[in-house]
């Protein structure tokens, strides 16, 4: 008889979930170790300890955040490729089971091989256009750089082939829903994020810009809120977040829009945040001294107010400003409108799971992504922006031009050496 149980196996477990969060419920049934929750940084504290925290710490991340900016471009990409990492890891564990960890294979390694695969592909396709590529002043990286996508193809061709081979049987849902999960997380941690690749690229400028709309957004809408919440407006706002007021969300708008038209103003007085990079070496810290012929949305322009023509007794009166200031409020605005419901879906996240923050590893402020959900729809936005508004034309110069006619060929540059210089004598320019 002990025989016959020492040789009967197991049952499995059964290949079913009620739940509709794609295994989450099912795996805190039959849990022996639940996995850890993110502390909450508030609970215990009263609101005026819980503020000092905040800021104490917002003000470090503040710093940290412009040493990094003044350290370059490079740095600059690497604070973006933390902060991925530092997402990634932070939203997998969310749907983290200890107990399915330790009977699914490779579990861990899966997930984390589809997201590095995307995140090749990201930055590698950032880097093939010419004149990204002629930013790179590593010899190695140049020559790896054309098979970037292929390698991507490899990375991909096996991160499918070891998911079906790691196929378990009674878990076949809880896998799909884990890798349905983790494909929404690459879209949030690696799709959007792709775009902060171009504005640190185009300038430091179209990179801090849209991180410090959001920063004023996010601070003014909570002292707003705690200043005059409901006096005005009794209605709760979002039944995702009850402690969001009308007042807190309009303040912190109307604030915003007027720091984005307000500090481009400034902004523009530094040439290293509004000149685009020039070369990517991380042992370069000359970032400071960088500098470039200032674009055009950066060069004061005279704007005729034609609309006051009828109510001004000596015409339409002129006011010089920065084109970029006029661009800056509609980014201010996306910011104001948009960019909070990136943190409201994370607010939803966190409700679904029972989650106060999604990490503790920042005090007062929780986890990476509690701090970045905001960020990522407004950095894509502005991308978006340039791209549709301004366009390449801003980040032309005489020192682009010439790195773009070094990464050609010898036989095209002389080429493009006669071509000019034929334009030049037509144009009188040139004998």
């Amino acid at each position: 008889m002990s025989s016959e149980l020492r040789q009967r196996k197991p049952p499995q477990p059964p290949d079913n979930d009620d739940s509709t969060d794609g295994g989450m419920s099912d795996g805190a049934r039959d849990t022996d170790e639940p996995a850890p929750k993110p502390a909450a940084h508030s609970k215990g504290e009263n609101k005026s300890s819980k503020v000092k925290k905040r800021l104490i710490f917002g003000s470090l991340l503040l710093v940290f955040l412009c040493c990094i900016i003044a350290a370059g471009h490079v740095w600059t990409l690497g604070l973006v490729l933390f902060a991925q990492v530092a997402m990634f890891r932070e939203l997998v564990n969310v749907r983290y089971s200890y107990r399915k960890f330790k009977d699914v294979p490779l579990f861990r390694t899966s997930q984390w091989g589809w997201f590095f695969a995307c995140l090749l592909y990201s930055y590698g396709n950032s880097f093939l256009s010419p004149d990204r590529r002629s930013l790179i002043t590593s010899p190695v990286l140049l020559k790896c750089l054309p098979y970037v996508e292929l390698l991507t193809l490899l990375m991909y061709s096996t991160m499918l082939m070891l998911t079906v081979l790691t196929l378990t049987k009674g878990y076949y849902k809880y896998q799909v829903g884990q890798l349905a999960w983790t494909i929404a997380i690459i879209v949030i941690t690696v799709v959007q994020v792709h775009s902060f690749t171009a504005n640190v690229l185009n300038g430091l400028f179209w990179f801090l810009f849209p991180v410090s709309l959001v920063i004023c957004n996010d601070s003014m809408a909570y002292f707003c809120g705690m200043a005059y919440g409901r006096r005005f407006i009794n209605k709760r706002f979002l039944e995702l977040s009850p402690n969001k007021t009308w007042e807190g969300f309009i303040g912190g708008g109307f604030c915003t829009v007027l720091f984005a038209f307000a500090t481009p103003v400034i902004y523009a007085q530094m040439p290293f945040l509004i000149c685009p990079a020039d070369e990517l070496n991380p042992f370069s810290f000359d970032t400071l001294s960088l500098t470039c012929d200032t674009p055009k949305v950066f060069v004061p322009t005279a704007y005729k107010l034609t609309w006051l023509t009828n109510v001004m007794p000596g015409g339409a009166p002129t006011i010089e400003l920065l084109p970029i200031q006029l661009h800056a409020l509609s980014i201010g605005l996306f910011a104001s409108v948009v960019a909070p419901f990136g943190g409201f879906f994370a607010s939803g996240i966190k409700r679904a799971y029972k989650l106060d923050d999604f990490a503790s590893i920042i005090p007062g402020h929780g986890g990476v992504f509690d701090r970045v959900d905001c960020q990522l729809i407004t950095g894509l936005a502005t991308q978006t922006y340039y791209a549709t508004f301004i366009g390449p034309s801003a980040i032309l110069s005489v020192k682009r031009v010439l790195q773009l006619a070094a990464s050609l060929a010898a036989d095209d540059q002389l080429q493009l050496y006669k071509q000019l210089g034929q334009s030049l004598k037509t144009q009188g320019l040139l004998r």
